[in-house]
């Protein structure tokens, strides 16, 4: 019954993509874009904030794993035997360090450089960025579903979120893999792999030498233009200032792969995952904007675990092998 129900709707959200890509493609052959480019600020970040950010990261995981071993009275070796509640727990303590961490970060880029522009254009209403993800979504989850359920014939897929589920798993082992997988992950993984790490490597090329280096808003060419960026937005407009975001598509490129590798020990993820995050990378890239990222990531995530969550309570639903 489940295996049916999962056929349906995978089959009625691939029918509703297939008929978003022919509308889209026929914009697109009569002279229009994918996705409309959006003149933006940029980001300021330099490689130093890179740096701080995978810092606080690394804090993020140890602090509390070392926390949760002090409470616990184990070692960090026997963190691996975790089972049940105990490991939903951890995970719960590693996903609020993680965004703790990034939450820090944030707030010393916030110190740093006033609005840093990870939501983009704040005049551009977030609304529209959450339909633009879940409009993607709608036309791309079906293709990542079919593509990982072929690419896992040759390596079995593997994911600590997956296997601490699959053990008769409790309310707070559904909730802790619930907030982990669709709530924590994507918004963490897309901050770090397009607002931080694509936003710096489209600086490149771009902006002066020593800005790209530690940061800072394009010093060599608001002396050269004598203005900034700012006085555009206290007119409430970017319309005539330079867009700080390139257009080069190597920037896409190796955020995914990247995005792919942090994946690594997941089977064949890190494969699918690549090209799941050039659709993830091409939205920040149009965009300037996290949201659609973020919304497109979530739904991925919560579609493979509202299948799984069935399969594991009732049984006979497959198993969905794309969750990062």
């Amino acid at each position: 019954m489940l295996e049916t129900g999962f056929t349906i709707t995978t089959n009625a959200i691939g029918l509703v993509g297939i008929v978003l890509w022919v509308l889209n493609l026929r914009r697109v052959a009569a002279g229009g874009e994918l996705i409309a480019s959006r003149n933006q600020r940029g980001i300021p970040f330099g490689f130093l904030d890179l740096i701080l950010l995978y810092f606080f990261m690394a804090a993020g995981n140890l602090v509390p794993t070392w926390l949760f071993c002090q409470s616990f009275g184990i070692e960090v070796s026997e963190i691996g035997e975790l089972q049940g509640d105990d490991q939903a727990t951890f995970s719960i303590a590693n996903a609020v360090g993680l965004f703790t961490g990034i939450v820090l970060v944030l707030i010393i880029y916030r110190l740093r450089y006033g609005r840093i522009g990870l939501l983009g254009d704040t005049h551009q209403k977030i609304s529209v960025d959450i339909v633009l993800g879940f409009l993607a979504g709608v036309m791309v989850i079906p293709f990542i579903l079919l593509f990982q359920s072929i690419i896992t014939r040759f390596s079995p897929y593997k994911h600590d979120t997956l296997e601490m589920l699959a053990d008769k798993p409790t309310m707070w082992v559904i909730a802790a893999s619930w907030l982990s997988a669709v709530i924590v992950a994507p918004i963490c993984e897309e901050i770090i792999f397009r607002g931080v790490l694509q936003g710096w490597l489209q600086r490149i090329g771009r902006g002066a030498y020593d800005c790209v280096l530690v940061g800072g808003w394009d010093s060599v060419f608001l002396k050269k233009n004598k203005s900034s960026l700012l006085d555009g937005e206290e007119k409430g407009s970017l319309d005539g200032f330079w867009s700080r975001q390139s257009n080069s598509f190597w920037p896409m490129v190796i955020s995914s792969v990247l995005f792919g590798l942090a994946h690594y020990g997941q089977g064949a993820a890190p494969i699918t995952l690549f090209f799941f995050g050039l659709v993830l990378a091409y939205l920040y890239q149009k965009t300037g904007s996290v949201v659609a990222s973020i919304v497109l990531h979530m739904m991925l995530n919560g579609f493979t675990m509202f299948w799984f969550t069935l399969q594991i309570l009732f049984g006979d639903a497959p198993t969905a092998d794309s969750l990062e």
